[in-house]
């Protein structure tokens, strides 16, 4: 084999240089792909969490409620379709229906656990019934009502109205409104 001339030895270096230049940009490249791919993968799993875990997974949440504005509050329990908050004016039961926004969701999420976590808004209206609480209903596009509820059906509830400084008396109930579930975009239990 021939021994490489001096002007040789300049052109192989030189094709060497390019060549690892070339592999150079090619691995930032490769980096910049690998990267993408990393962020494509973590929105797509960041895309797959429910906000209901999410909320599950906070502490302190503001809730925008559809059709009553902004509620602030400690996340007490997370259903599979309701949020129950603690607030400065009361424990609030907000269905998933009747939130336009949450401000302070975790970027983490939570799963559901237990019986808890199965259950939704007519559990928590159930329990509220047996403990005679006074509430305030929140309805889509339509006045608040006051009062007990009396009992909750697989798609209303029945509310005995009265004054919201009241009991529950008979004297005192005005009227009893059967709200469907799915106009009720929250509830109010005074404390």
């Amino acid at each position: 084999m021939d021994e490489p001339r001096n002007g040789d030895e300049r052109s192989l270096d030189a094709v060497d240089a390019l060549l690892a230049g070339l592999e150079a940009q090619a691995g930032a490249i490769e980096g910049v792909h690998d990267d993408a791919a990393a962020e494509d993968l973590a929105r797509a799993a960041r895309a797959e969490i429910p906000l209901l875990d999410r909320i599950r997974a906070a502490s302190s949440i503001v809730i925008d409620v559809v059709d009553n504005g902004p509620v602030r509050g400690e996340v007490v329990a997370v259903g599979s379709d309701v949020v129950v908050i603690d607030a400065a004016d009361g424990t609030w039961a907000v269905p998933f229906a009747g939130i336009a926004a949450v401000v302070g969701a975790s970027d983490a999420a939570e799963a559901p656990t237990g019986v808890a976590g199965r259950l939704g808004l007519a559990a928590v209206e159930r329990s509220w019934a047996r403990e005679r609480s006074v509430v305030r209903v929140m309805r889509r596009g339509a006045a608040p009502l006051d009062g007990t509820i009396d009992r909750v059906g697989v798609d209303h509830l029945d509310l005995a109205e009265h004054d919201p400084g009241m009991p529950r008396l008979s004297a005192e109930v005005r009227r009893t409104a059967s709200v469907p579930l799915g106009a009720i975009t929250a509830l109010r239990r005074r404390t």
